[in-house]
């Protein structure tokens, strides 16, 4: 496995290229300069540049080498080896900074996000794709007595803060952003989901289903895909 420029383990190496087909929709309209933070072997740059053209100006930024070079032919203009906020000033400013993943592996990520507001353009936005640690399978291990680390996914050993819906939105309302929409991706409706050890028939699992989603309906999404402006400096004044 590659290591980053300290010496840690690479943890997109255990991922597969992902364009985020569930981040693609959220992508606000007139954006002509995007900023791809922990872009890794550049799944998502492929995403921005067919949704912005070919006009856009695409740039990365990814810490572990060997995953920046790959990311290079991927659709982006330019991919910066180094962590984020990064001190090379010279990138400039974007219409739109995504974060896919990121924002669950930072010690501060209301630093960064606050941070984050200098390298946006007037306008700008932040789009974000963050776990949701209410996602039900979750959940009934925590009832059951477990917590188990995981090499990917949403108990990823290297996850260092967790967040439902509401804690999200209160990430980027204390970070000084307007949240423009939080919306749920990646229902576990979506996959053949069956509880650990449940004899539950299909009749039985259906009555389940829909009194989860009555009781707490955050609870079938494994992301939120959040898109926020920094707060207008009248509203915060």
């Amino acid at each position: 496995m590659d290591e980053d420029d300290r010496g840690f383990p690479a943890q997109q190496d255990v991922y597969d290229v992902n364009e985020r087909g569930e981040v693609a929709p959220h992508i606000p309209a007139g954006v002509t300069s995007a900023l791809d933070v922990g872009c890794g072997r550049g799944g998502f740059g492929a995403t921005l540049r067919r949704a912005l053209g070919p006009g856009a100006r695409i740039v990365g930024i990814e810490p572990v080498a060997s995953q920046a070079e790959r990311a290079r032919s991927a659709g982006f203009d330019e991919v910066v080896c180094d962590y984020f906020p990064t001190q090379d000033t010279s990138l400039g400013t974007f219409d739109l900074v995504c974060f896919n993943d990121v924002l669950e592996h930072l010690v501060d990520p209301w630093q960064v996000l606050r941070e984050t507001q200098g390298w946006l353009t007037p306008g700008g936005h932040v789009l974000a794709a963050i776990p949701n640690i209410q996602y039900w399978p979750a959940i009934i291990d925590l009832f059951n007595g477990r917590w188990d680390y995981t090499e990917s996914g949403l108990m990823d050993r290297t996850h260092l803060r967790f967040f439902t819906r509401k804690t999200v939105v209160e990430l980027f309302d204390q970070a000084g952003y307007d949240v423009i929409s939080c919306t749920g991706a990646h229902s576990v409706w979506g996959m053949e989901w069956k509880p650990q050890g449940s004899s539950l028939g299909e009749r039985a699992r259906a009555v389940v289903r829909g009194r989860l989603a009555r009781l707490r309906p955050d609870g079938q999404f494994l992301h939120f895909v959040v898109l926020a402006s920094p707060r207008r400096q009248e509203e915060v004044s």
